[in-house]
């Protein structure tokens, strides 16, 4: 993500988002059993700069609270390469921190590690917790031909070899969860959803029209010279948005782990989510100023995957040219926004692992 806090500055989407899964989360840590309370541990997968993280660690610690009176431990994993000192300062220092009223019996800790991988010891997790992370994939599986988000291309083979990472990536996701959850422990998890095909017809995710504001500018700057055609196919959205069936795909009726765990897939409910900042354009008509939430919305997750599409340019260099793609993507947004306003497809989810 964008760091020095960019990301958490122009990140309402993922916060309305996150929202939705606080419910689940809940009832997920007052259904588990007694063992999984005894040294209670939240897990929160994918934390970014932790702003988003506040909410739903305030609504796990509030939940364990009403079971037991045990120190709780709450640990956010994320990249190596994560922007860490911006999470610090939120846990810190941000008024809604979760850590307000709780310095002495919740610990905060990080892993710098992919949640594809091993990040716990077996069977330690009270829960876990994933917001608008699991679409994204654990490497890029390559340059596309025709779109920066692959599942709007027409690239066949791209499609096909992203598609293969989601299915790959979701396997080793649920594997390592259900080794590290305590028995009757849950991972809660909101993200995006891709609406399934029907008769022929692809699905939809509900902002299509947004991000093809700035595929224009994309090809705009490749027809100016400004990036090269083999640097436009490498700017890539390293992601696969899921449909329902293909979360449900490993559960058939359950997943099972690699020492005989078992996961069951609890709920698994669609939902939308509204434009963040379309309610403040309709009162105000500022179309500048909603453009500009907007394009700072797709630059806080893109600008560092697009930024590595550009090894042999110079920093400032990379800089001009990102800036140049996103003012672009700015004006086409600032030119109709009603039209580009999305409503977003998503998905609230709760695996649990059996007794």
């Amino acid at each position: 993500m964008a760091g020095d806090g960019y990301y958490d500055r122009h990140s309402a989407t993922q916060q309305g988002a996150a929202v939705i899964g606080l419910d689940l989360l809940r009832t997920a840590i007052a259904e588990s059993d007694r063992g999984a309370m005894e040294s209670p541990k939240i897990a929160d997968l994918g934390c970014a700069q932790g702003h988003n993280s506040l909410a739903p660690m305030k609504a796990a610690i509030g939940a364990v609270r009403r079971r037991t009176t045990a120190d709780i431990d709450i640990v956010h994993t994320d990249l190596p390469g994560n922007d860490w000192t911006s999470l610090f300062e939120v846990i810190e220092h941000d008024p809604a921190s979760y850590m307000v009223g709780h310095k002495n019996d919740v610990h905060p800790s990080v892993i710098g590690r992919s949640f594809y991988k091993e990040l716990f010891a077996p069977a330690t997790l009270t829960a876990a917790w994933s917001s608008s992370s699991l679409h994204w994939l654990s490497a890029s599986p390559g340059p596309v031909a025709d779109n920066f988000f692959v599942q709007s291309s027409t690239d066949h083979v791209a499609i096909e070899r992203y598609r293969s990472r989601s299915v790959t990536d979701w396997t080793d996701f649920l594997a390592r969860r259900s080794v590290e959850l305590a028995p009757t422990a849950s991972v809660v998890f909101v993200d995006v959803l891709m609406g399934d095909a029907r008769g022929g017809v692809a699905g939809t995710m509900g902002s299509e029209a947004l991000f093809d504001t700035l595929e224009q500018a994309l090809r705009a700057a490749r027809s100016a010279g400004t990036i090269t055609a083999e640097e436009y196919a490498a700017m890539v959205y390293p992601t696969w948005f899921r449909s329902l069936d293909e979360v449900r795909a490993p559960f058939a009726p359950a997943f099972t782990g690699p020492g005989g765990e078992t996961l069951q897939l609890v709920t698994l409910e669609p939902t939308t989510l509204a434009d963040p900042f379309l309610a403040a354009y309709d009162t105000s008509g500022d179309a500048g100023a909603y453009a500009r939430q907007q394009a700072g919305f797709l630059r806080g997750f893109l600008e560092p995957s697009f930024g590595t599409a550009l090894p042999r340019r110079t920093a400032p260099q990379r800089t001009a040219i990102l800036d140049a793609v996103f003012a672009d993507a700015e004006r086409r947004i600032a030119a109709d926004p009603r039209a580009v306003s999305p409503t977003y497809k998503l998905a609230a989810g709760r695996i649990r692992r059996a007794a």
